[in-house]
């Protein structure tokens, strides 16, 4: 399974915990399934998550043995004789939970569904802070009829796709990838209940001879677990099935538009541990007391779990013996005694697992404290204390300094922060959400904009622009001298025809609204008639796609009146301009994907005088840059290659990678996704050797620079 590519992650994760890439295929419509129930405690040793529990009860253990048939590493790892070590030779992805189906579709298509709960590594290769989790559905259907749509039936839940590329339907849904250290975002996904073999559990396949797993693997078995009832991979469809036969005894209906299986491949390890997470612990002490220990940690409930806490400050004896921390609802707590000697660092450990699960925290101070804004004379006041009292240690606000005698005050602060975080040398911290006394400020009172002067010729409509006049404008009212008459006189924007005579002529704007009224003035300067009309469409421009472009005809003599229009370059329809009957209109250079519509745009601009009789043309070339281009990751692996990277432009070009250089044979080829990721991993390539280099070309012009292939 490939995981999403980094610039992929980088646009999904637009929500906290949960966010969903949907790629390759466009979704009608769908149904979410009920998702998981918890995530455990977080390994020491890799950084994810020790298992995922289902809303059954059932947990499950990450698949990363590489000599373990039924739950094998199925990622990519660098050494595979050698055993496994984080981050150095780690497997780039891994499952807690996997079912997959095939199926024959006409036309000689196949179909392939994959649901699984992944682990994998943000940025591509093993990074530890990169640890991501993800509940996937992917959908697959080969030589597939274009603009069709196909009701997709799964365990899951149920989708309707169509192809969006020729005979394709390749339809993604990665769900949980949330920022770092952030594993909670899956639960929300479709996996969940876990599917197992329907044998699981009763013991009665030798196959599986015990609860350990939930399937082999590898052999397609009749499965269980879904919350709809929908045990099944089928799909729906106009010509669907590939024979004549009933190839969905379940449905009914033309057996020609339905086919389906039972059959799956799983893979998922019951976990055997629980784990534990150490959550806290803070220490309190004054003058003459002995000092106490918080201790908090969370693991699963049950009289099974054994939380324990010792003292293991390096280079120091214990000052406190072990001590069982008690616990209900996956909670466990004590407060340990620690004399007059403060440990620095603890280690929690769950004694219940085989063999036991160990985390070790910092024993830190506790914080307290308030922070206010004085609204009336723009203070911000800190105030805070720390649980030792025997030795207060020092205490900073962060961006703003120490604080002297437990409080800080910054004066002449035009706007407080939502929030100050305190830090204390003792190693404690504490957010302090920052509350506001004091008065409510006046609103903004009403602003006249007019709009620049203007310098226009006689007969040509004149446009007039108040909307950028700030404040809560109820009314517009534009005055005119003698001779000028202007339309819509009461609205933001209005206009007039410029008089024959040529001169300066102020116009004013006044706005009110409930805070009063403001007025402000322009210019427009009537230049005397021309000799002869001059058309001029400004100079030649180079642009970004996706940009605003801006074409600039002011420079035109005696022109009346103003037309513009496409002439020239791919387009259909042509660009959309705004203000195309003005001086100066504008429009959004278009995202083309392919060379044969990626060249330059022509514009012509038509000027006429105030008779009308007398028209002049000229045209302007406007042409796009081309696209950045960048390699991410190469890789040559066992004969296979991988090259990931990015193009700034998401419009679906087809990127070519080469072994050496653009004249060198080709390594394969990729689409460039809605997000501007591309990934190449063709079946076969050619080979490459220590110092080998990889280049991708773009038909929209970028060239990357040389990429040394990593060799595995």
């Amino acid at each position: 399974m490939r995981r999403p590519t980094a610039a992929a992650l980088a646009a999904v994760v637009l929500l906290p915990a949960v966010a969903a890439v949907t790629a390759s295929a466009a979704i009608v419509g769908g149904t979410p399934g009920p998702g998981l129930a918890q995530v455990g405690p977080v390994n020491a040793t890799d950084g994810y998550p020790v298992w995922y529990k289902d809303k059954n009860g059932l947990r499950l253990e990450r698949c990363v043995d590489l000599a373990d048939p039924r739950c094998p590493a199925r990622g990519a790892v660098p050494d595979e004789t050698a055993p496994l070590s984080f981050p150095d030779n780690y497997p780039d992805e891994s499952f807690y939970a996997m079912a997959a189906a095939n199926l024959n579709t006409a036309n000689a298509g196949k179909a392939l569904v994959d649901i699984a709960l992944e682990g994998a590594f943000a940025a591509g290769p093993p990074v530890d802070g990169d640890q991501i989790v993800f509940a996937r559905l992917r959908i697959k259907i080969t030589n597939a009829r274009d603009g069709v749509d196909y009701r997709v039936t799964t365990p899951v839940g149920t989708k309707t796709v169509r192809t969006d590329k020729p005979g394709l339907v390749f339809d993604t849904e990665d769900i949980g990838i949330g920022g770092q250290g952030d594993f909670t975002g899956a639960l929300a996904g479709r996996i969940g209940p876990f599917l197992t073999w329907s044998t699981f559990g009763d013991r009665s396949d030798p196959a599986l001879a015990s609860d350990a797993y939930i399937g082999d693997g590898v052999t397609p078995h009749a499965v269980k677990g879904s919350p709809y009832g929908t045990n099944v991979f089928r799909i729906e469809g106009p010509g669907i099935n590939p024979s004549a036969a009933d190839a969905c005894p379940t449905v009914g209906g033309p057996v020609s538009d339905c086919v389906e299986t039972a059959l799956f491949t799983v893979q998922g390890k019951v976990a055997t541990t629980a784990g534990v997470t150490a959550e806290r612990a803070t220490y309190a002490r004054s003058s003459g007391s002995a000092g106490v220990i918080d201790v908090f940690a969370s693991s699963e409930p049950g009289d099974v779990q054994a939380i324990e806490v010792a003292d293991v400050t390096p280079g120091a004896g214990a000052a406190f013996d072990p001590t069982d921390l008690p616990g209900a609802a996956g909670h466990y707590f004590a407060r340990v005694d620690v004399g007059s000697v403060l440990p620095r660092q603890l280690q929690v450990s769950n004694v219940g697992d085989v063999p036991p699960s160990r985390r070790t925290v910092r024993v830190a101070d506790r914080v307290s404290g308030e922070a206010v804004y004085d609204t009336d004379h723009r203070r911000l006041t800190v105030t805070a204390g720390s649980s030792d009292t025997a030795d207060p240690p020092a205490l900073t606000v962060a961006g703003w300094g120490a604080m002297s005698a437990g409080s800080l005050v910054v004066d002449d602060l035009p706007a407080p922060p939502p929030s100050v975080t305190v830090t204390s040398a003792a190693g404690g911290s504490l957010v302090l959400p920052v509350t506001v006394d004091g008065g409510a400020r006046a609103p903004i009172p009403v602003v006249a904009q007019a709009g620049p002067d203007q310098v226009v010729q006689a007969g040509q409509t004149v446009r007039l622009d108040g909307s950028a006049s700030r404040g809560p404008v109820a009314t517009y009212a534009w005055t005119s001298p003698d001779g000028i008459s202007v339309v819509d006189p009461d609205r933001a924007q209005a206009s007039f025809t410029a008089p024959a005579a040529a001169g300066d002529y102020v116009l004013s704007l006044t706005v009110t609204g409930r805070s009063g009224s403001s007025t402000a003035t322009l210019t427009v300067t009537v230049l005397p008639p021309a000799p002869e009309v001059v058309a001029d469409a400004g100079p030649a421009q180079t642009v970004q796609r996706g940009t605003r472009v801006t074409l600039d005809g002011s420079r035109s003599v005696g022109a009346a009146t103003y037309a513009w229009r496409q002439v020239a370059g791919p387009g259909d329809p042509v660009v959309t301009m705004a203000g195309a009957d003005s001086a100066r209109p504008s429009f959004t250079f278009p995202f083309y994907a392919y060379p044969a519509t990626n060249g330059p745009l022509t514009f012509e601009l038509t000027v006429r005088d105030v008779s009308g009789a007398s028209t002049r043309t000229a045209q302007v070339v406007v042409t796009p840059t081309a696209d950045v281009v960048r390699i991410t990751t190469a890789r040559y692996t066992g004969g296979k290659w991988r090259v990931d990277g990015t193009s700034s432009v998401a419009g679906g070009q087809n990127v070519v990678a080469h072994l050496g250089s653009l004249a060198g044979p080709v390594v394969g080829r990729s689409v460039v996704d809605p997000t501007g990721a591309f990934s190449v991993r063709p079946a076969t390539g050619p080979v490459a050797t220590a110092g080998s280099v990889v280049v991708v070309e773009s038909p929209l012009g970028g060239v990357t620079a040389p990429f040394t292939v990593a060799l595995k």
